[in-house]
């Protein structure tokens, strides 16, 4: 089955991507790193000066934050969140085109349609593409770096080699973990090519090779450079912290429980189905491309290794693989259409539709929600509303939820990623309670609160024990942490505590 190249396929494919994507915009906060990257834009807009996110700091990530924001109020968008989210509607939108050209580059125009729809309705994807995260943008510039890099090879122009670098140092300014765990398919890729018949595939490698380093360290320096100027300490220190948090501090090890758990992720976004083929499509990319198989191979074992071995790991953290697994997926049903048999090309179809409706079908319920209700915002909404404008709440990694919406005091509970809680932090903790309740404040907290990160209900008995415990009432929540495949969708109440 031949498909001419026409013009007007990328072009569908991405209005197609548009539509779907602003059909599902989120109304509200989906992640607490949403509401994050509100806050630091809107500050850097006032102040003039970068904000640091979370993690690495994100600068491109605040920069696209505060523009969006900034031309969302000039177009009549007043609600940042709305405009926020735009970055993941268009930047998505973006990253299915440009894998579509991608994929027209490695192999044909049937693998690359096939591809680009695979991608376009995987509900990992369509996940962080319907509100304001950077794994969207962080996707589109990896592409258009792997397109830049391709072409390169293929023409031996030095622009596209320069664009490329271009692009992989936004990347690394938008979501630098992410670009780190690329880098050994993107090094593969830049030494051995993905054809026989590069022209550059022998010539001048040392001097390209540092230019091409030489660009995007100074891409990705240059835009982390505010940082080091206004607030080097709070940077260095918010880092550290985060990456012991969340990954060095978080890491299981290589085949942990986790991990089953991160594979499970992979296979409900797929199907079985979807799995199978997958295999199968590694097979025939070998038989295609070694180079290609080689490639898709590091591209998607490294990121899988390091991310779907932490406490904290999501669906969303895999947005980064999604595309080499795909790619094997694509090769092997286009593989198949092309056999003139009507029998396997109707098996191959069918084949197709599942992978692409089941786990769509199974989660869309949850992308219509989040555009009809903002549960998050209503609920700490109701929250503050509920409260005495003096209260204090008590929080754990919903701080920034309370103190945005519900405008109150917050007093963190003790924590611990997986382990026990230590019995220095329970009186610490204890210390700072009484002597809030002491002082006749008001105290509350959420349910989710209650239970969160509580693994061995350690905290739940020792507020039993240590004080009376009143339900004031309760709203629908969707927490904020959950997967597109099992969302905690529920009522969830409000708590108010008193010394016994």
């Amino acid at each position: 089955m031949e498909i001419r190249t026409h013009y007007w396929i990328p072009i569908a494919i991405f209005l197609i991507s548009l539509c779907l994507h602003l059909s599902l915009i989120s109304k509200g906060p989906v992640t607490i790193d949403c509401l994050g990257l509100v806050v630091e834009s809107q500050s850097t807009i006032q102040t003039h000066h970068l904000h640091y996110l979370y993690g690495s700091g994100y600068p491109l990530m605040v920069l696209l934050g505060s523009v969006f924001i900034s031309i969302g109020k000039c177009v009549g968008i007043t609600d940042s969140i709305t405009a926020v989210n735009f970055i993941s509607v268009i930047f998505s939108s973006i990253a299915v085109l440009v894998f579509y050209l991608l994929l027209q580059e490695i192999a044909d125009t049937l693998t690359a349609i096939l591809a680009s729809f695979i991608l376009l309705l995987n509900p990992i994807f369509l996940d962080v593409s319907t509100y304001g995260i950077n794994h969207a943008p962080a996707l589109c510039f990896l592409f258009l770096g792997l397109l830049s890099l391709l072409r390169f090879q293929n023409t031996g122009n030095l622009p596209y080699l320069c664009l490329s670098a271009l692009y992989f140092g936004l990347m690394g300014a938008t979501r630098l973990q992410d670009f780190i765990a690329i880098l050994p398919s993107i090094g593969f890729m830049f030494i051995f090519g993905l054809k026989e018949n590069s022209p550059q595939n022998h010539k001048n490698k040392f001097y390209f090779f540092f230019l091409f380093i030489t660009i995007i360290s100074f891409i990705i320096i240059l835009l982390h450079l505010p940082y080091f100027i206004f607030d080097h300490s709070n940077f260095f220190s918010q880092a550290k912290s985060n990456w012991q948090l969340n990954l060095t501090g978080s890491f299981q090890g290589l085949l942990s429980r986790y991990f089953i758990r991160s594979l499970s992720y992979l296979t409900q976004a797929f199907s079985m189905v979807g799995i199978v083929c997958f295999c199968a499509g590694l097979y025939y990319t070998a038989v295609l491309n070694k180079k290609i198989l080689i490639f898709t191979i590091l591209w998607w074992i490294i990121p899988l290794s390091l991310f779907g071995n932490i406490i904290t790991s999501s669906p969303r953290y895999f947005n980064i693989l999604l595309p080499a697994i795909i790619i094997p997926i694509s090769i092997y049903l286009a593989r198949m259409l092309k056999y003139k048999n009507n029998l396997s090309s109707l098996v191959t179809l069918i084949c197709f539709l599942i992978i692409i409706l089941t786990p769509l079908l199974e989660t869309q319920k949850t992308f219509t929600r989040r555009h009809h209700d903002a549960l998050i915002s209503d609920f700490y909404r109701w929250v503050g509303k509920s409260t005495e404008p003096d209260a204090t709440l008590i929080c754990s990694d919903d701080e920034l939820f309370l103190s945005f919406y519900s405008k109150r005091h917050t007093l963190i509970k003790p924590f611990s990623p997986a382990g026990h809680l230590l019995p220095k932090d329970l009186i610490n903790f204890k210390k700072k309670l009484d002597e809030t309740l002491k002082r006749r404040k008001t105290v509350y907290m959420t349910e989710i609160t209650f239970v969160q990160n509580d693994h061995y209900q350690e905290f739940r008995r020792f507020m039993h024990q240590n004080y009376r415990l009143i339900l004031v009432g309760q709203m629908p929540l969707e927490l904020w942490y959950g997967t597109p495949f099992d969302v905690s969708y529920c009522e969830w109440g409000l708590i108010k505590v008193e010394l016994k």
